[in-house]
């Protein structure tokens, strides 16, 4: 096996000439173990859009080794909302790898932070307006299954993502600084609910935190506002978020035509703790 200090001769060789040279050294990058692309980083001047062509699908596979092997961990006695973000900062880690410099848990304290400054007696309003105005987060009309589009690391970078990503960061944020914010599962997209003077609104994070009143729902057939006045009042459970952020993926590689982290997600759709 090789060591660390072999690897800049080692991906020196990944596009070599002889097709029995590049067969050795893709069997040596496999058996280096999950250490890989965090090895590699202190030798990313040797690196070059060929050799990660070559080297992608292993650090791939490490990466779909390593979810599976700390996937449980989002289920240690947490709270709820602990389980969630613990379970979307391995969704993150596992996406971005080693792009993913500063931990989930600094973005949302720094963005937590901010907000605090910023409007030191803020309610669930004043912050819906920080987040989707301000920071100008929204939904990503244009390209609406990038598999990132789950992604609330990547989402902070680049603004845009699906309702439920952008709700979960709504409400992650809400939570450290003593506001509350609850996923709705409502018919179309995932929506945010808030009580703020004894009324309670449903947040349209994905249009710019569009609010929508209770008293919409008047206009509504008796037996259509009762439907949804039931789901709106169900709470959601951590297992619940992760199982619908779960199924996203997999419809997001589905249409990427990505068919092995398609699979991939469904075996951990199907696993502890979401059997």
């Amino acid at each position: 096996m090789i060591t660390k200090d072999k690897l800049p001769h080692i991906i020196s060789l990944v596009d070599d000439e002889s097709e029995e040279i590049r067969d050795y050294v893709i069997k040596d990058l496999n058996d280096y173990g999950t250490d890989l692309e965090s090895d590699l980083v202190e030798f990313s001047d040797i690196l070059n859009l060929k050799n990660l062509q070559a080297i992608k699908p292993i650090i791939e596979k490490n990466r779909r080794q390593w979810l599976l092997a700390n996937w449980k961990n989002w289920y240690s006695p947490f709270s709820e909302l602990e389980k969630i973000e613990v379970a979307m900062n391995l969704i993150s880690k596992f996406q971005l790898g080693i792009l993913q410099q500063t931990p989930l848990t600094i973005k949302l304290d720094i963005i937590a932070g901010n907000f605090l400054n910023l409007y030191p007696y803020g309610n669930e309003m004043d912050l819906s307006h920080y987040l989707f105005q301000i920071l100008n987060l929204k939904g990503n009309k244009d390209d609406y299954y990038n598999p990132l589009n789950s992604n609330l690391y990547h989402t902070f970078e680049t603004g845009l993502a699906l309702p439920i990503t952008l709700v979960l960061i709504y409400i992650l944020v809400a939570d450290r600084v003593g506001l509350k914010v609850v996923g709705c599962n409502f018919p179309g997209h995932f929506l945010a609910k808030i009580e703020v003077d004894g009324e309670m609104l449903l947040i349209d994070c994905f249009n710019e935190g569009k609010i929508v009143f209770e008293s919409d729902l008047e206009d509504l057939s008796e037996e259509a506002r009762e439907a949804l006045i039931t789901i709106i009042n169900t709470p959601l459970s951590a297992r619940t978020i992760i199982k619908r952020v779960l199924s996203n993926l997999i419809n997001a590689y589905k249409e990427k035509e990505d068919v092995v982290h398609q699979q991939f997600f469904k075996e951990l759709m199907l696993s502890a703790p979401l059997r």
